[in-house]
């Protein structure tokens, strides 16, 4: 029988890797995690020289089921689903010479067991990726973290190595 990852266990590893990034700059204090069964995100970070960044991310746990290949291939996108329905913020803003730019105060992502995370990044179009500001957190079977950014997404292959 294969262990169990659960939904807890992969919004803790992505807390941490975020908290703790050499370079990140989302404040531990600040971080909301849903409980079991709660209404809403399962991982809020706020961050930014006043607060003023946001990181919303929904998490799925690993599958163990009979069907698992299929489910793991599957599961994500439900959680994308979610996460462009809590998506109440304009998405583009008119800059001040008078073009369009992406909203990036607020973050996206998904946090994924790592053979769900490679299906997903395949699937999602990069385009698509970069308008909602989208990321992608692989958890593997060791609870490493790797953070995949919107120009990530939409290659053809990823190979196992890139996950482990």
């Amino acid at each position: 029988m294969e262990e169990e990852m659960s939904e807890e266990y992969i919004v803790d590893r992505v807390a941490d890797f975020l908290e703790n990034k050499v370079d990140g700059n989302w404040h531990h204090e600040k971080t909301k995690k849903a409980g079991l069964h709660q209404k809403g995100e399962d991982l809020k970070l706020i961050g930014g020289k006043k607060n003023s960044e946001y990181f919303i991310i929904e998490c799925k746990k690993k599958s163990t089921s009979k069907s698992k290949d299929s489910a793991n291939s599957e599961v994500w996108l439900n959680d994308l689903g979610k996460l462009i329905t809590r998506m109440k913020t304009q998405r583009y803003y008119i800059s001040a010479k008078g073009g369009l730019g992406i909203n990036r105060a607020y973050k996206y992502g998904l946090g994924l067991y790592w053979k769900t995370a490679k299906v997903a990044l395949r699937r999602i179009p990069k385009p698509i990726a970069k308008t909602l500001n989208l990321y992608i957190f692989s958890v593997n079977d060791e609870g490493v973290v790797k953070q995949f950014t919107p120009k990530q997404f939409g290659e053809e292959d990823y190979p196992d190595e890139l996950f482990r």
